[in-house]
């Protein structure tokens, strides 16, 4: 099955050999002072809106997986419009919901939640991917940004002493 955006991605069921733990994928859309801008276009010193307001992009990481697991989100399953297509995102990819998933999961109107724990089997799914490229976006601190009509965890670079 091929799957057609601004990036083109092969896909298979078979059990993946990469899993993802965060990031975001070729052609998603971003929420900037400049408009809406696909990931790949960014770069450090843009100014991206976030939950907390316009905050400067510290750094863009990119990362080109083959053989990845990736959760498959369908257009629209997590409300309307969110996402706003069908969309590839990261297992470990922090989600912030508002409805009653939040309620289910977690007890809580509001919770940060992990795409793997999403899954339905239906609308959204894990599946194999061929081939990705992620983008990691780093800011001073942990952010939520919109992409693709989801909000989406930014989270800072974890550094042990």
């Amino acid at each position: 099955m091929i799957i057609e955006s601004l990036l083109s991605v092969e896909t298979d069921t078979l059990a993946a050999e990469v899993s993802a733990e965060a990031g975001i994928t070729s052609g998603t859309t971003v929420l900037t002072l400049e408009g809406e801008l696909p990931v790949q276009f960014l770069s450090a010193g843009d100014r991206v809106i976030t939950r907390s307001g316009a905050k400067v992009l510290k750094s863009v990481e990119v990362s080109v997986l083959r053989n990845a697991e990736m959760i498959r989100v369908s257009a629209s399953a997590l409300g309307h419009d969110r996402p706003e297509a069908d969309c590839f995102i990261a297992p470990g990819q922090k989600i912030l919901l508002r409805d009653w998933r939040a309620k289910a999961l977690y007890g809580k109107d509001v919770a940060m939640v992990e795409a793997r724990r999403l899954c339905d089997g239906d609308y959204v799914r894990p599946e194999a991917v061929s081939e990705i490229r992620l983008f990691t976006l780093q800011f001073d601190q942990d952010e939520v940004i919109y992409a693709g009509g989801l909000e989406l965890a930014c989270e800072t670079a974890k550094v042990s002493a």
